[in-house]
């Protein structure tokens, strides 16, 4: 049955969900709908804070605040930044996001050796009913950016590549971390899914801290391996996906 288009309406109904069961809550960054009091609660609790569009796509409209010394914060949005005082920080967001529903999120240290942001694009497919994590890579953040995918200048790039050039994993440590990254995929998709009984086709975007505890950022509808498995030198991934997406149901 071919998959139909749809999105995930609620990123933060999303992070509700699986901040609310055993299988999933301890990798839920802390994440709130965007208020004043919500702003000040997390920019005093945490060094540094991502804001993003409840209902956005690839990347836009993301915003990191930096706690700074003396009562300051920096503001990031693509290439632009702005250092504010604190009392100024409620109206520099709201100039930023305006009157689009954003959520507030606890920032991961998603980074590599050399200090590039990156994170992990997985796909999910229900297949016969049941749910498989049918490909996984890796994207990698232009040197400097705030945000890893291709459409803002990130690289796509292979896990094993991943692993081993950049985070110096052994060959051992990546075969462990490939299995918990599987696990937490189909406990994450599964139970979207009670939320969009009807959807055959899921991407989760995790991010992997230095302590190599995995976070998942967010679940898409439409995954767009064009943007991301695609660009792998090795298309092997992404004949996979479009080949199982034909089969999902």
């Amino acid at each position: 049955m071919a998959i139909e288009r749809h999105h995930v309406k609620s990123k933060l109904a999303v992070a509700y969900q699986l901040s609310n069961l055993p299988e999933t809550a301890d990798h839920i960054p802390d994440t709130e709908l965007l208020r004043e009091s919500s702003l000040r609660r997390m920019t005093r609790k945490y060094y540094k804070v991502y804001l993003k569009p409840d209902q956005g796509r690839k990347s836009k409209g993301i915003i990191r605040i930096e706690r700074l010394k003396y009562g300051r914060f920096k503001l990031r949005q693509e290439s632009r930044t702005k250092v504010v005082r604190a009392s100024e920080l409620g109206r520099a967001v709201h100039r930023l996001t305006g009157d689009t529903r954003y959520l507030i999120q606890r920032a991961v240290n998603s980074v590599t050796r050399d200090g590039r942001h990156f994170d992990l694009r997985c796909h999910a497919l229900r297949i016969d009913g049941e749910w498989r994590a049918v490909g996984i890579c890796g994207r990698l953040g232009e040197r400097g950016s705030i945000v890893t995918t291709s459409h803002s200048g990130g690289t796509p790039t292979s896990l094993r590549k991943l692993f081993r050039r950049h985070l110096k994993y052994t060959d051992r440590e990546g075969i462990r971390m490939v299995r918990r990254i599987r696990k937490l995929i189909i406990h994450t998709v599964s139970n979207v899914s009670k939320m969009y009984p009807n959807l055959q086709e899921f991407a989760v975007d995790m991010g992997l801290d230095t302590r190599k505890r995995l976070w998942i950022f967010e679940v898409n509808i439409e995954p767009l391996i064009e943007g991301n498995f695609k660009l792998l030198p090795d298309k092997t991934l992404y004949r996979k996906i479009s080949r199982l997406r034909k089969l999902a149901k």
